[in-house]
């Protein structure tokens, strides 16, 4: 029987909708990348390396970024780091997670740590430990994969629990700027919408994640400020604030831009190696002198738990005097006659190692010693030339060590010999730097303190030196890289 042509005529489809509509982008794809352009977070041609946990805000970000990808000639690449804290679900987690990307095509990177391990070892909340870690990770994958950003899942709701941390921790208006788009090579591209619109964008477009059960019990700051402080909030004294806290930290990030432009000028022209000079940061006003502290401190290393007492503290130790130190966590502070010093609150112990040809690895840095001919020889406070023949004469092994009761040393054109201590005291070298500075000695006979002098005792002569030795420190590992 043949069709009623009729029926398949192009007016026939007038009352009837189309069968095959064009796709529509979801909604909050199209607001993450106005959100993306608006503050050039990835540019054309890139490639991003996302921090997948599994969970729906990362899942989410997943997605949308893969949706956008071909648009923007993007390379997305994941990364699951598994903290070895849920046992089975953790391991759920990952397969999740390498389902998820096998699906989306998307290359896959996995590791795992024993968080808990870590935070003991070094003092931390097991949720600091985590972050470091987790970062530290997503920062080695992005590096090994060339990726130009790192991106993660935080929205506003994060955001909005972030600024109520630091406001009942009493750290300060920088805390209260909240989350920034871009931090380095990380980037937020979820920070402009909330947790309501993440999860109706994972029921319309039916994808699947996991649930951290840690997350929904009320222990940690963290957790107590998403599951009991901001609702309550939302219930009983504004429904939207949320938006409102994130709204403020926009803001109040304007005013600490200009505020924190000056202090960097102010500490930049008072910076001395390891710290800052005294006089010039204690006449500053107070707020500028606190963001001074704040920068010298994440530049000595303390990025984590410093809360506005232990700023205050630090203030306070501008006005003591030389010797008085403070422990903060992670790092110390003490004073060093006309500067303040930041450095490692655990000292390093006292060491001894050969002196020999070759490279060495002390403790307190590596060296490097050969044998020369001749008298010639170049002046460097880091480099030593020394008479091996009167080095032998001294009829003890030298070595390399932190310093000893008893110590003497005779610089190169002093009289005669003092007490090494006597020696740095004069020098102006504050007691921990004095514990911990790598000498070359023979006995109690100090031939050489890298940074300040060699000795008189085995000093090379023009015309009579015939055999030298030459040493010079190349400082601690990381400075040497």
């Amino acid at each position: 029987m043949c069709p009623d042509n009729d029926r398949f005529s192009d007016t026939s489809f007038s009352g009837y909708s189309d069968p095959f509509p064009a796709y529509e982008e979801p909604e909050l794809q199209l607001k993450v990348e106005r959100f993306i352009e608006e503050n050039a977070l990835l540019e054309r041609g890139s490639s991003v390396l996302v921090g997948l946990s599994g969970g729906a805000d990362s899942v989410a970000l997943l997605s949308i970024l893969t949706g956008l990808a071909p648009r923007y000639g993007w390379t997305v690449r994941a990364a699951h780091f598994n903290h070895g804290i849920r046992g089975v679900g953790a391991e759920e987690d990952a397969l999740f997670c390498r389902d998820l990307c096998e699906e989306k095509g998307v290359p896959f990177y996995l590791e795992t740590a024993d968080v808990p391990a870590y935070a003991s070892e070094n003092g931390l909340s097991i949720e600091t430990a985590g972050r470091i870690l987790r970062y530290e990770f997503l920062g080695r994958i992005k590096k090994k994969t060339g990726s130009a950003r790192i991106a993660v899942a935080h929205h506003m709701n994060d955001n909005a629990e972030s600024i109520l941390l630091h406001l009942v921790r009493g750290s300060g208006l920088a805390g209260l700027t909240g989350m920034k788009p871009e931090r380095d090579d990380i980037i937020r591209p979820l920070l402009a919408v909330s947790k309501k619109e993440i999860e109706d964008y994972l029921d319309e477009e039916g994808l699947l994640y996991r649930m951290d059960e840690t997350n929904l019990i009320p222990e940690g700051s963290r957790n107590r400020m998403r599951l009991d402080v901001l609702p309550y909030l939302e219930r009983h004294i504004n429904p939207a604030i949320v938006p409102t806290l994130c709204s403020m930290s926009e803001l109040l990030a304007q005013d600490e831009a200009y505020l924190s432009a000056e202090a960097k000028a102010r500490y930049e022209a008072a910076k001395c190696e390891g710290g800052f000079l005294r006089e010039p940061i204690s006449l500053l006003p107070y707020p500028i002198k606190t963001r001074v502290i704040r920068m010298a401190l994440a530049e000595a290393g303390a990025i984590v738990d410093i809360e506005r007492v232990h700023v205050e503290a630090v203030a306070e130790l501008l006005e003591a005097r030389t010797g008085a130190k403070l422990t903060l966590p992670h790092i110390e502070a003490w004073i060093s006659y006309d500067a303040i010093k930041f450095g490692d609150a655990k000292p390093m112990p006292p060491f001894e190692t050969p002196l020999r040809k070759g490279l060495i690895v002390t403790p307190a840095g590596l060296f490097r010693a050969e044998r020369l001919d001749g008298d010639d020889f170049e002046r460097s406070r880091l480099i030593c030339y020394m008479d091996l023949d009167k080095l032998e004469a001294l009829g003890e092994p030298p070595v390399i060590r932190t310093r000893k009761d008893g110590d003497r040393f005779r610089p190169v054109g002093a009289p005669g010999r003092r007490k090494l201590k006597d020696y740095l005291i004069d020098r102006k070298v504050e007691r921990k730097e004095r514990d911990e500075l790598p000498l070359i000695a023979c006995g109690s006979e100090v031939l050489f303190v890298p940074g300040h002098a060699a000795s008189e005792t085995v000093m090379v002569e023009k015309g009579v030196t015939k055999r030298m030795l030459r040493v010079e420190y190349l400082g601690r590992p990381a400075e040497s890289e």
